[in-house]
């Protein structure tokens, strides 16, 4: 036992040396993402308690419709582009093709978001949330253009979060200033969509100022032929959009805004604290595993492995802070989110299989798998869409609230389950 650890850590520590720029970089994104979660993690205690649980429930459902549109925007191009940028990033020509085909189909698939939110504006039961929809689409046009699959793709992500960073650290602080009570809940959408606005324009300065890409013209076939390479992504994304927004969206039909407010406050805590840690990691790890794979696919596994102990080990620290956080919340934010601690208590261990369940899909089905893995990762985000809307119809007539919280660990639990199954493959590591 003694022997395997030395070889362990030995092995981990081979790991760190030989890949410093992954592990520097890595740190620098977290490091990053957890000022820019600072502020956030304050505005939004702030906003659920100047706004109360009604009017945040306004936002929380808007931003949960925006979320759907930003996945059909993006159409799994953050995943199939970025690969493709990372193969060809050396060569100016293929750069610049991948590039203008992305940008030509999200743009179509832009003015597409519009025609759907049109549509959701007209469902009688989502009348009193479309100025605030609207409002926030502005979040929606500038994700489009903030060209995250052409940074992650040159092997840059950090500049993501640097633009991130100081669109937030600049706009969400003005929340404090200029939101004073329920009536301000428009403003308040629209700041929280001035940071979008913000980190794309910041995002084309640093894409001018690195020449990375000129805008070429191509063909029609061309923007078809990415269209079709994305869609087993985009099925899979939008399958995962659905079951992260489709709790707020289908209990906006059923219940009163101050409930969507209560579910949404305690979901956007545990996902924060999810996605601080989870998500740069995943961002700086999944185009370097998908070049080291192509070449080493044993050491890109390790690489892997040692991935999913430190994503373990935070997700962990996110359960712990759920469970013990709950009364301070109440206490702090009002009266009118009483009754929020089982779903905290509920939600507090899906931390665990996000964890999971990202670094195995991600890492493993996509960045190491090949044509069959990515229809395997598509299937069990299928799947646990499936379940997930079962389940949100019928929990929260047994449950209220408390049993959408139930069916949202459900479907994370199916995630990780599916994942652990095709692709826990990838950790057991031929040497």
């Amino acid at each position: 036992m003694l022997e395997h650890t030395k070889t362990c850590n030995l092995g981990i520590k081979a790991a760190l040396q030989n890949n410093k720029r992954e592990v520097k970089d890595v740190f620098y994104l977290i490091a990053l993402q957890g000022l820019t979660y600072v502020v956030p993690l304050l505005v939004l205690p702030y906003l659920m308690k100047v706004l109360g649980a009604e009017k945040f429930g306004y936002i929380g459902f808007a931003q949960s419709i925006c979320t759907y549109l930003m996945i059909l925007v993006d159409f799994g191009f953050n995943l199939s582009a970025t690969k493709k940028i990372a193969l060809v990033r050396e060569n100016a020509e293929k750069r610049n093709q991948v590039f203008a085909e992305t940008v030509i189909a999200k743009t179509l698939l832009l003015l597409g978001s519009a025609l759907v939110l049109f549509i959701v504006g007209l469902i009688p039961a989502y009348v009193i949330y479309r100025e605030t929809m609207w409002i926030m689409f502005l979040m929606v046009v500038s994700n489009a253009y903030l060209f995250v699959f052409l940074f992650q793709g040159m092997g840059y992500i950090k500049w993501v979060t640097v633009v991130n960073a100081v669109a937030k650290l600049s706009v969400l602080p003005l929340v404090f200033f200029l939101v004073k009570g329920p009536d301000d809940y428009l403003l308040a959408a629209f700041i929280q969509a001035m940071v979008y606005v913000v980190a794309t324009a910041l995002s084309w300065v640093v894409v001018c100022y690195k020449r990375w890409v000129s805008f070429v013209k191509v063909g029609w076939e061309a923007v078809k032929t990415a269209f079709c390479q994305s869609f087993p992504l985009f099925v899979s994304t939008a399958a995962t959009s659905v079951y992260v927004a489709c709790y707020v969206v289908i209990l906006g039909y059923f219940v009163e805004p101050s409930q969507v407010g209560q579910y949404a406050a305690v979901e956007k805590i545990m996902r924060a604290l999810c996605y601080l840690l989870l998500t740069p990691i995943l961002q700086v790890m999944y185009p370097y595993i998908s070049r080291l794979g192509a070449n080493d696919s044993v050491q890109a596994q390790k690489i892997m492995r040692y991935t999913l102990w430190v994503v373990l080990l935070f997700m962990v620290a996110a359960m712990v802070f759920m469970l013990v956080i709950p009364s301070y919340f109440i206490q702090y934010i009002g009266d009118s989110y009483v009754g929020t601690e089982k779903v905290f208590y509920v939600m507090a261990f899906a931390p665990l299989f996000i964890g999971v369940g990202g670094v195995l899909g991600q890492l493993g089905l996509l960045a190491l798998g090949n044509e069959s893995d990515k229809k395997k990762f598509r299937n069990v985000y299928l799947l646990a869409t499936a379940i997930s809307i079962i389940a949100i119809l019928v929990f929260p007539l047994l449950a209220g609230i408390e049993g959408a919280a139930m069916a949202l660990l459900l479907t994370e639990v199916i995630v990780c389950g599916g994942m652990m199954f095709y692709g826990g493959r990838f950790l057991r590591i031929k040497a």
